[in-house]
């Protein structure tokens, strides 16, 4: 199975996901900071949080396990998915309903007393967004690429769809609409309507995943490992997705609590956090593509004897990441004079924290390579530690530095958090899957991209970034980074990507 094979997979799987968030970016990161003052989008970025961390929590990475047990020969694989399901299922009922229930009190203790439905719709996007996961892993592990992306860019643009219905239709004809349905539009209520759109897509993808794997796989059984064999893996690995959300989406909640103004100014200064980090999405959106196509495939890769696994493609996994995630964050860094245009004047401030939170993104990337050293071994328990100590640095980092630094202490916490679960995660690599990284070439893949963005500013600093002169100067320094890069690869690119051999 060649690094050929991954590239393609990154590719297909990642689709859906690159092409989603690409338009969820431009349509409605567009729209929606321009028709939100930075306050109320400060909100959106802080529920969004709790929606991705009680995800992590219901889903109990049975999606890992999914992965883990349904590629054996001495599993039922469909009888795998239904019990991976029911797990999420359970949690989802029982967690769920009793924070229906308490609603009103979650509301006062996320500071949003007069928004009780917020918290409320938040809830449903989180039930059917879980009940989603494996389903989707399935996909994965089948590869059903073409189906994934459907699914997926279904939910996207039923999402874009009612948010340009609900924001702005139904907004600029709100008489029209009171006149003749008796509908009033409540221009406070504007985060209640994204919210609502985003529950409603997350409801419409569920219905579908359900009757495709009813169509499917009906009610065939057949051999499953113990429930305690599945949990025993996922737990560790649930500490490990619970503390990567934290990572990346705990920050806007701890400028929020800890920035020193008063609420509002507080929102006001997440939401120019938000703003930073939806930039940073270009970035992340490979990485996530990457990493969509990389846990099935080195599940695969590895097969039923992880001793005898080929682990020279995941150095060259490795490289080829560094290559790409180094090009991507140059190019972000480099026309950024246009790709801030996206972005409402006011949400520019808090820009400068861009090339950290890359730089955090890019270390993020190089850790989700590392961490496949635990995942194979079955040491899930060291992933648990790795992840807490990274959570545990951001969360001192906000709270001792942001009253005094602001949202750079935001930015340089997330920062430190991944270049220090890189390094743990490399010794636990070293330890129980040692793979000979080619760190050298991806350190001098990052200082050439640094070089590239620092001689452009240099270059056309007095010229001003917007003007047509430097941004041809941008746009030449990337071409030539871009051949720098080719000259230095060039043979190994022809032997891994063109002639299918890794290595």
């Amino acid at each position: 199975m060649s690094l050929k094979k991954l590239g393609g997979e990154t590719i297909v799987y990642g689709f859906s996901n690159i092409l989603g968030r690409m338009l969820n970016f431009v349509l409605v990161t567009y729209f929606i900071t321009r028709l939100m003052p930075a306050e109320e989008y400060g909100v959106v970025g802080g529920l969004m949080f709790y929606t991705a961390l009680l995800i992590a929590v219901l889903v109990f990475r049975m999606d890992t396990v999914v992965f883990r047990y349904a590629s054996r020969d001495e599993y039922s694989a469909p009888a795998v998915f239904r019990k991976a399901q029911r797990v999420v299922t359970v949690a989802v009922v029982s967690v769920l309903g009793a924070m229906l229930l308490f609603a009103p009190q979650l509301a006062d203790w996320l500071e949003y007393p007069d928004r009780v439905v917020y918290v409320q719709l938040v809830i449903f996007t989180v039930a059917f967004d879980a009940l989603s996961a494996v389903p989707l892993a399935r996909l994965r592990l089948e590869q059903r690429a073409w189906f994934f992306v459907f699914v997926n860019l279904g939910n996207v643009v039923v999402n874009i769809t009612l948010i340009f219905l609900l924001l702005y239709v139904w907004r600029w004809n709100a008489g029209y609409v009171t006149e003749h349905w008796g509908i009033s539009y409540n221009a406070d209520y504007q985060v209640g309507y994204y919210l609502l759109c985003i529950a409603l897509a997350s409801a419409f993808r569920y219905v579908f995943l359900l009757v495709d794997g009813l169509r499917r796989y009906g009610k065939k059984t057949g051999p499953v490992p113990a429930l305690r064999t599945m949990l025993n893996y996922s737990l560790p690995l649930t500490v490990v997705g619970v503390a990567g959300i934290i990572n990346f989406l705990i920050a806007p909640e701890l400028i929020k609590f800890w920035h020193g103004g008063s609420v509002t100014e507080n929102l006001r200064y997440a939401g120019y956090f938000n703003a930073a980090t939806k930039l940073a999405v270009f970035l992340n959106l490979f990485i996530t593509a990457y990493n969509y196509a990389a846990e099935p495939f080195f599940f695969r890769q590895a097969g039923k004897d992880v001793a005898t696994a080929d682990r020279q493609i995941y150095a060259d996994a490795a490289r080829a990441y560094a290559i790409v995630a180094t090009l991507a964050s140059a190019a972000i860094l480099l026309f950024l004079p246009w790709l801030e245009r996206f972005i409402d004047a006011e949400e520019r401030a808090g820009l400068y924290v861009l090339p950290i939170l890359l730089a955090a993104n890019f270390f993020f990337g190089l850790y989700s390579n590392l961490s496949v050293a635990y995942k194979l071994t079955d040491k899930t328990i060291y992933g648990g530690a790795v992840a807490t100590v990274g959570s545990v640095i951001v969360i001192g980092g906000g709270i001792l530095f942001v009253p005094d630094y602001g949202i750079a202490a935001m930015a340089w916490a997330m920062l430190s958090c991944f270049i220090v679960m890189c390094f743990l995660a490399w010794l636990v690599s070293r330890k129980f899957f040692p793979v000979n990284y080619p760190w050298s070439r991806i350190a001098i893949y990052a200082g050439l991209a640094c070089l590239a963005v620092y001689s452009a500013t240099l270059f056309t600093g007095q010229a001003g970034d917007g003007a047509q002169g430097a941004m041809a100067v941008r746009g030449a320094m990337f071409v030539a980074l871009m051949v720098v890069f080719w000259l230095l690869e060039r043979n190994w690119i022809r032997s891994t990507f063109l002639n299918g051999e890794s290595g």
